[in-house]
C-alpha cells in the first residue's frame, strides 16, 4: 500500500480503512454523536479519548458516544491532554483529525494512511506510554452527563464549529428561546389601520423570510415569559406532532382590539426551513445528551445548550 495522504475529506478512506483486519486501536481526542459511525470499532478495540470536565463542558466530548462504544464492547480510557487523532490497525497507521465529529467531516481536514512497520511500532509506542488515563465506565459516565447537561458549546483551542450560513435573522448570541402553542392570526384592516397609529409596524419585504403573526390570548403575568421582540420561537403544532422552524418575534405585542387581553405578534421566519417531527427531534436531542427537552410543554428554554442543540437541528 505504502503511504498515502487524504485530503480535504479524509473520513471515508479512514472508515473504510478501519474495517480492516484488527484489532485497532484509536487515540481521538473529541468525540461528537456520530463518532460511532466514523470509527466502526468492535469489541476487544481500545479507544483513548479527552473526556475531562474542560471537554465534556464545552461539548467536545459526548457522553452519548462514549455509551455507545462502551455498549459495543470497545475499552474505552480518557486523558485530559490528548489532542490529537492516531488509530493503529492491523497493518496500518492513520495520523488524521482530532475530532471524530459532524463538524470534521465538513472541514478542510487531512488524514496519512501508511503501512510503513517502523510507524505502526512508533503509534503503539505513543499509545502506550499516554498518561493519565482513567478507565470510562457508569461511575464516569454518569459524572460526565452532569457535566455535559450543565455545560455548553464553547470554542476549544484548535477545535473549530461550522460556520453558520443564513442565520442573520437570529439574534447573536441567543438568549430567548420558547417552545409555545400558538394559533395564526390574521389582522384585519382595522387591526393594521389602529396599529398604524399606535406603533407602525412596517417592514421591509424580503423573500427570503415570511412573517406570519401569531395571536396569544392570555399573555402570562411574568414577564420573564412574555414574548418580545427579538426572542426565537419554536411553535409546537395543535396536535403535538411537529415543531415548526425557529422564527424570531419581528413586532409585538400589540393588542387585538375588542379582546380583553389578547395580542398579536410578527415573526419572521426563513422560508426554507421545514417542520421536523417531535418525534425524530427528541429521538435526536437524546443522542445529544438531552433526554427530557418537554418537546409538547409551553416552556421557556433555559438550557444554552439545549438552545444550540435545537437551532442545529435546522443547520442555525
Amino acid at each position: 500500500m505504502g503511504t498515502t495522504l487524504h485530503a480535504p475529506h479524509p473520513w471515508p478512506h479512514i472508515t473504510s480503512a478501519l474495517r480492516g483486519p484488527g484489532p485497532r486501536r484509536a487515540a481521538i481526542a473529541y468525540l461528537d454523536h456520530t463518532a460511532l459511525q466514523l470509527l466502526p470499532l468492535r469489541a476487544g478495540d481500545q479507544l483513548i479519548v479527552n473526556a475531562a470536565r474542560a471537554a465534556v463542558r464545552a461539548h467536545a466530548t459526548s457522553p452519548t458516544a462514549l455509551s455507545r462504544f462502551l455498549d459495543a464492547g470497545v475499552r474505552v480510557l480518557s486523558t485530559p491532554n490528548l489532542h490529537t487523532g492516531l488509530i493503529v490497525t492491523g497493518g496500518r497507521v492513520i495520523v488524521g483529525p482530532a475530532s471524530a465529529s459532524h463538524s470534521s467531516t465538513l472541514a478542510d481536514e487531512t488524514a496519512l494512511i501508511t503501512d510503513d512497520p517502523d510507524a505502526i511500532a512508533a503509534a503503539h509506542a505513543f499509545l502506550d506510554g499516554l498518561v493519565d488515563t482513567i478507565e470510562v465506565d457508569g461511575v464516569f459516565l454518569a459524572g460526565a452527563t452532569a457535566i455535559w447537561q450543565v455545560g455548553r458549546v464553547v470554542p476549544l483551542a484548535g477545535i473549530g464549529n461550522r460556520t453558520r450560513t443564513g442565520h442573520d435573522f437570529l439574534p447573536t448570541p441567543v438568549r430567548r428561546m420558547f417552545l409555545r402553542h400558538l394559533g395564526d392570526y390574521t389582522p384585519t384592516d382595522e387591526d393594521e389601520n389602529h396599529w398604524a397609529a399606535t406603533a407602525p409596524v412596517s417592514i421591509v419585504p424580503n423573500p427570503r423570510y415570511h412573517t406570519p403573526w401569531i395571536r396569544q390570548n392570555t399573555p402570562g403575568p411574568d414577564r420573564r415569559s412574555r414574548l418580545q421582540p427579538g426572542d426565537v420561537v419554536i411553535r409546537i403544532s395543535d396536535d403535538d406532532v411537529c415543531l415548526h422552524p425557529p422564527a424570531v418575534v419581528d413586532t409585538g405585542p400589540v393588542h387585538i382590539p375588542y379582546t380583553r387581553h389578547a395580542v398579536a405578534y410578527r415573526l419572521r421566519a426563513r422560508t426554507d426551513l421545514e417542520p421536523l417531527t417531535v418525534a425524530g427531534v427528541a429521538r435526536a436531542l437524546a443522542d445529544l445528551g438531552h433526554p427530557h427537552p418537554r418537546l409538547h410543554h409551553d416552556h421557556r428554554v433555559v438550557s444554552p445548550s439545549l438552545r444550540a442543540a435545537l437551532l442545529e437541528l435546522w443547520t442555525l
